[in-house]
């Protein structure tokens, strides 16, 4: 227990050989800390740490703060490590620092929540959920719930239980309760989505081989007139080159009539072509054309690169640079000036 009078539930003394010593104030939550409360709680916390620090031994240190949690998700984390707050969760996420004493400890646990609880929505997986996310990166705020579920295809309530969950990870804002969304971290959004998106294994592709290379491939691909959409390196690489792209990877509302079309082989091994049906059309929207060749937008091209195989994620990496320099050339107007 804390000390009498302290909101916190403890306040543990470090030292270190010399006897120097810091205390740490620790907070113990009996359910996993939303990313929109680090704020909050830090508020509070401030308001303790001078009398505390007074009446604990090594008063003349700096105080620190430490939170201990059943889960904490990425964004909570993040949070917590930017306040400068130290975590640990049952499933093995910790990162405990300290400036005075000097101490740094971080180990990895679970990234999602392994145990079940009566909340309306813990994951970005799936169909509706994918096409929320898309509008909410390729649109400027603000929007209203309405003109999103005309916008994704989607019911309203399913775009209120997205906006639900990215709301307690402090990823959106809104205007009042149930109001408009007003503001949108686009980074931390794209780097949730990919938590719970996998290219891999969410897309159905198959690997083929152009024999007559590339740029022969490309060709074709600029007459072509069925529904397809370039992603991965190719399309990376027209922004945020990083390493020659060998390797095409092209989105196809029907595959096996894409391979007829373009004339390839599907191949086990010495593929240069990955094609085939994706998830959800949701790929197909708000596509790109640059010299004839269809492109799927910038935003689903940086999810697919940073859950890819090989140096996808580099490659990601390197698109999500380019695209917080470059935020007016790619993000669209507010969709109520649509």
């Amino acid at each position: 227990m804390g000390p009498a009078g302290s909101r916190f539930d403890a306040v543990l003394t470090l030292t270190d050989p010399r006897g120097e010593s810091a205390p740490i104030m620790v907070e113990v939550k009996g359910r996993p800390l939303e990313a929109r409360m680090v704020g909050f709680l830090l508020d509070q916390w401030r308001q303790q740490l001078l009398p505390l620090s007074r009446e604990t031994p090594g008063a003349g240190a700096r105080p620190n703060l430490m939170v201990v949690s059943p889960f904490l998700g990425p964004s909570a984390k993040e949070r917590l490590a930017d306040a400068g707050i130290s975590y640990a969760d049952a499933t093995g996420n910790m990162r405990f620092a300290t400036d005075w004493p000097a101490v740094f400890i971080q180990t990895e646990g679970e990234v999602r929540n392994p145990w079940r609880e009566n909340v309306p929505l813990r994951s970005l997986q799936g169909r509706r959920s994918a096409r929320v996310v898309r509008a909410f990166l390729d649109f400027c705020p603000p929007f209203g719930t309405r003109e999103l579920a005309a916008l994704t295809r989607n019911a309203p309530a399913s775009i209120s239980r997205v906006s639900d969950l990215l709301e307690r990870d402090g990823i959106i804002e809104r205007a009042g309760p149930r109001g408009a969304i007003v503001s949108v971290d686009w980074q931390r959004l794209l780097r949730r989505w990919a938590v719970d998106y996998d290219f891999s294994t969410v897309n159905r592709m198959i690997p083929c081989l152009e024999p007559r290379g590339l740029s022969n491939l490309f060709g074709k691909l600029g007459d072509a007139d069925f529904s397809y959409a370039v992603t991965g390196s190719f399309a990376a690489n027209r922004y945020a080159p990083l390493v020659e792209p060998r390797l095409a990877t092209i989105y196809a509302a029907d595959p096996n009539e894409a391979i007829e079309r373009l004339g390839l082989r599907p191949a086990d091994t010495g593929a240069n072509v990955l094609i085939g049906q994706p998830f959800d059309s949701v790929v197909f929207d708000r596509t790109e054309r640059d010299a004839s060749v269809t492109y799927a937008r910038v935003t689903q091209v940086a999810a697919d690169l940073m859950t890819g195989p090989g140096r996808g994620p580099a490659e990601g990496e390197a698109l999500i640079e380019w695209m917080e320099s470059n935020e007016e050339t790619w993000r669209l107007p507010s969709t109520r000036t649509m």
